[in-house]
């Protein structure tokens, strides 16, 4: 594929709003799915739902806003994305971003489909198991889904580790850990019957579970599974290099005691050798990557140095690097040679066989880096200012990030990227979930019926397409509504179930955990998300 010729850099809400027109009060329609205009009939009746994403959005605001207040006296770490790195890396940026970045390129499918197999078949097993035991075919019924959950133990950090970070173990764990009432799984998950933990295991599930695995085999186990030279050494032999990190991803199920392999395991294996195989064959890392990108996210604008000079931005060098990152939907299905082009019911200028960016993974390591290192810089700072002060970013004194880190410094407003405002939320599961439950995301009956009855999607097919663009789209014109609220300043002229917590600031990152959070916790039991085998989310 030439990528160059598939994706122009551009940023995913840029695209969206191409594709799929700017004016809210039109339906966008797709094969199987609709996104409404957000009306007052539509707020009034799904008011429920609204007030809570309101409220969620607002406590992420008085949380920064205390955060703020606190950061010119606070030496500790608290956002999950630096403390899911293990601390005896933190004194290196480079080994931040590379961990990060290999932590989020293997960030994807975290449900299984377990069931009970005959003790005369334990090779079967295992190997069904490191798959994550999803056996179920695109079209049929998942009938065993379960959640990959691990039991919190107790960490020994690196004695090395400064004394600023020696806590972060028990910090990073406080913010993974999955609330008691809600560790029980998805609906219809009963896993084979099994049991739930007893009250007194500490779960974590899913993405988190992951995270605490990863950064504990670093931590106690001392096996480096993010880095290039490390899995080089397996020489593509997945097996091989299953054997060596197998603390990586052995969990268990929501019992707290059976064993389960974290869902698709070798796919995350061989993904993790690929990735090591391209960056050492292009001589680069996350962490060159990042370097090269001038600060931009995505593709710089036309009158800056920076486009002059060439420079891609951080997404598209993803992209153009591993085909890992290229995450693109076709309204059609992946098989379709052309999108439609009309105008409620299509994009807006058709865009060929290149597809709709959807970039989730390579937009969430940009999101990875830009929430943990500003954080890092400033933890360092407070904790030595006399020496960041001379040398603010360690190794980068000719870089744009030794400037930026000054300013991110003196600024609590100022961030990693200067164009992070074009991130868009990051399509997972639970988003769509929670946009349904909104009413913001209609789908078609043969949609509906084969969510609800859990039945596995074809990937990239026109079942699967319809939802992640509609999210995008759906997402994005919720954004700009909360915006709009703002921006309100009687009460005659507010939505009828809008309250004083619309006035604030909504930025992309508050609405995709906002909707993470209701779609995980808040939304009905009976509703369910769609599940898709695939390594994009």
């Amino acid at each position: 594929m030439d990528i160059d010729r598939v994706y122009s850099g551009e940023s995913v809400r840029h695209a969206i709003r191409r594709l799929y027109g700017e004016h809210s009060d039109v339906p966008v329609k797709l094969p199987h799915a609709t996104v409404p205009p957000i009306t007052t009939a539509l707020v009034r009746e799904h008011a429920e739902v609204f007030d809570t994403i309101l409220r969620t959005v607002r406590e992420q605001v008085d949380r920064e806003q205390q955060s703020a207040e606190e950061a010119s006296f606070n030496t500790t770490a608290t956002g999950h994305w630096l403390l899911s790195v293990p601390p005896s890396l933190w004194q290196h940026e480079a080994e931040v971003v590379n961990y990060l970045g290999m932590l989020v390129a293997i960030d994807f499918c975290h449900w299984a489909e377990v069931h009970p197999i005959s003790r005369g078949d334990r090779e079967e097993e295992s190997a069904t198991m490191e798959e994550g035991g999803i056996v179920s075919a695109p079209g049929e019924a998942v009938t065993g889904f379960a959640g990959f959950y691990t039991v919190v133990e107790e960490e020994e950090e690196s004695p090395s580790a400064a004394s600023t970070l020696q806590s972060a173990g028990s910090r990073a764990t406080e913010v993974l850990t999955e609330p008691k009432d809600k560790a029980e799984g998805p609906p219809g998950g009963g896993g084979g019957g099994v049991v739930p933990a007893a009250k007194d295991v500490t779960l974590l599930r899913g993405s988190a579970a992951m995270m605490f695995l990863l950064r504990r085999a670093v931590a106690v186990h001392r096996v480096p599974w993010y880095d290039i030279d490390y899995l080089q050494q397996f020489h593509g032999d997945v097996a091989a290099a299953l054997r060596e990190m197998k603390v990586c991803f052995l969990g268990c199920q929501k019992d707290g005691a059976t064993p389960l392999w974290m869902p698709c395991t070798r796919a995350r294996v061989r993904l993790l050798l690929s990735l090591a195989e391209a960056f050492a064959e292009q001589h680069t890392s996350f962490y060159q990557l990042l370097r090269e990108c001038a600060g931009y996210m995505f593709r710089p604008p036309a009158n800056t140095a920076a486009a002059r000079a060439g420079v891609r931005g951080f997404v598209p060098s993803l992209v153009r690097f591993h085909p890992r990152y290229h995450d693109f939907a076709h309204e059609c299905g992946s098989d379709a040679s052309s999108v439609s082009s009309s105008s409620s019911s299509g994009p807006a200028h058709g865009n060929g066989a290149a597809g709709v960016p959807i970039l989730k993974l390579s937009q969430l390591t940009a999101l990875a880096l830009e929430q943990s290192l500003p954080e890092l810089w400033r933890c360092r700072c407070r904790s030595a200012p006399s020496s960041f002060a001379t040398s603010p970013a360690t190794a980068l004194s000719l870089s744009w990030m030794a400037e930026r880190a000054v300013e991110v410094v003196k600024s609590h407003g100022v961030g990693l990227f200067t164009d992070r405002a074009e991130l868009s939320i990051c399509c997972d599961y639970q988003i769509p979930k929670a946009l349904r439950a909104a009413g913001l995301l209609l789908y078609d009956a043969h949609l509906a019926q084969m969510v609800d009855h859990h039945v596995l999607l074809r990937p990239g097919a026109a079942e699967e397409a319809s939802i992640r663009i509609a999210t995008l789209v759906a997402a994005d014109r919720l954004l700009e509504f909360l915006n709009a609220q703002r921006s309100h300043t009687s009460s005659s002229q507010k939505s009828p179930s809008t309250s004083e917590t619309t006035c604030m600031s909504c930025s992309v990152n508050h609405l995709d955990y906002t909707l993470w959070y209701i779609g995980r916790y808040m939304v009905p039991s009976e509703a369910r998300h769609h599940l898709c085998r695939t390594i994009m989310y």
